[in-house]
């Protein structure tokens, strides 16, 4: 067999020891398949640089093993061409190093991240968690993001979400995708859906983007333009989905709930159905950025609204949708396996923190050695619904994990407890029952 085996540049091949265990995550970063594989074919793509031939390999384990070269040439061939098959490997036919591997000691080792890449956006939403629209003074330069992207592959990151602001104003939106693609990540994009083209959806076709996220708050125009600050706001994102749609891209929906669009739930749900959209989901506006005063729903109001939509399941999907679990583990997933970074390069325990949550900041912060030993993470870490006041002797406490970053928006202080995710709790019961 000719040729110098190496990864493909897309699978995220990591060594990763955390809490005294040690595991290997092998994934394919374009379909989101994960590998299970033996310990010696672990062995064996540890070599898969592209700086070996086959027949380098070969002695190299020969020597690790003890074994035969003459016995294990038939063997490491044929892993060697099941893993090609499989769409982990490729063959170089020079030799040229380029060396995927990932050794990653952490006992919380993180998985995804949100970098908000920009605060510039085309619109001026009443309820924007930002207050977006005009970029920053100081925000990230496509350098630092280039960089940022780096740090989070080298502490185990392979899934990114690229928001804003508007992500798709950044002039160098598509380095940035390429970049992360190359790193391996994922990459969703969380857009308002109004400036996508022909043009860049060939573009994102080529750099395989996972999913997109985008928020309809009203098929009515005249609500959602005036939720979202421009008239015409909505024909632009429908045309949008449109677009994604047929390209065959997955597209999340969102719908903020405000005083705004509270009475509209089943015009929504409608509009989903008809587009036989299965991933959505309904959540309410925070208390921060552009929330201004008398824009939030109430956690009764939300629950109104969500036992609406359970209602509404109830009766189109009789023989079920969907169920809630008893967790299977403690906690928060708060500071455990995800990051958001702002616009300014502030370090976030979690995407939904406000800012005033902020640990670091990324520009002069070692994000391994932070998320390692950084007290507020550890507090963090420790939180959960069975050790808080509130929430220790609720009906629902086996299912739910509270919100810290909710809670917080809403109380400033560090608690699970969050009102809008019991309200959820209650019409789930209500309607469908733990089971």
């Amino acid at each position: 067999m000719d040729g110098y085996p190496v990864l493909r540049e897309d699978i995220f091949f990591a060594k990763i020891y955390s809490n005294s265990e040690f595991h290997v995550k092998i994934r394919n970063t374009t379909t989101e398949k994960d590998f299970r594989l033996t310990g010696a074919t672990v062995a064996l793509l540890d070599l898969c640089t592209g700086a070996k031939s086959v027949s380098e390999i070969i002695d190299v384990l020969s020597v690790q093993s003890g074994e035969p070269v003459e016995e294990l040439t038939e063997d490491v061939i044929n892993i060697i061409t099941i893993l090609q098959k499989k769409g982990i490997i490729t063959m170089n036919k020079t030799p040229h190093e380029n060396m995927q591997t990932k050794e990653i000691t952490l006992n919380y080792p993180l998985d995804a991240a949100q970098i908000e890449i920009t605060n510039k956006c085309n619109l001026s939403c009443v309820h924007c968690f930002n207050n977006s629209g005009d970029p920053l003074p100081n925000e990230l330069t496509t350098k630092e993001i280039l960089s940022l992207i780096d740090a989070l592959s080298s502490v185990g990151v392979h899934q990114i979400t690229l928001t804003g602001g508007e992500p798709l104003m950044h002039p160098d939106l598509f380095e940035i995708i390429e970049h992360a693609r190359k790193s391996p990540m994922s990459v969703d994009i969380f857009t308002n859906g109004t400036l996508i083209t022909k043009k860049m959806i060939k573009k994102f076709k080529k750099l395989h983007i996972r999913r997109f996220n985008i928020s309809i708050d009203s098929v009515d125009a005249s609500i959602h333009d005036r939720f979202r600050g421009r008239k015409g706001a909505l024909e632009k994102t429908l045309q949008g989905i449109t677009l994604l749609k047929e390209a065959g891209f997955p597209v999340k929906f969102c719908a903020c709930l405000s005083q705004v669009n509270k009475e509209c739930i089943i015009d929504i749900l409608e509009y989903f159905n008809i587009q036989k959209q299965e991933d959505f989901q309904i959540i309410p506006v925070k208390f921060s950025g552009r929330g201004i005063a008398g824009l939030a729903v109430s956690p009764e109001e939300y629950y109104k609204v969500i036992a609406k939509q359970f209602y509404y399941f109830k009766e189109k999907y009789p023989h079920g949708v969907f169920e809630f679990h008893e967790r299977k583990e403690e906690g928060c997933s708060i500071a455990q396996n995800i990051i958001g970074i702002k616009a300014d390069g502030t370090i976030l325990p979690c995407p939904a923190c406000s800012k005033e949550m902020g640990i670091g900041n990324i520009r002069d912060t070692d994000l391994e050695k932070l998320w390692k030993e950084n007290e507020t993470l550890g507090i963090l870490r420790n939180m959960n619904t069975r050790n808080d006041e509130r929430c220790s002797h609720c009906t629902y406490v086996a299912f739910c994990n509270g919100c810290i970053a909710g809670a917080f928006t809403i109380e400033g202080t560090l608690t699970c407890y969050h009102p809008y995710i019991c309200a959820v709790n209650k019409a789930y019961d209500d309607f469908f029952g733990f089971k």
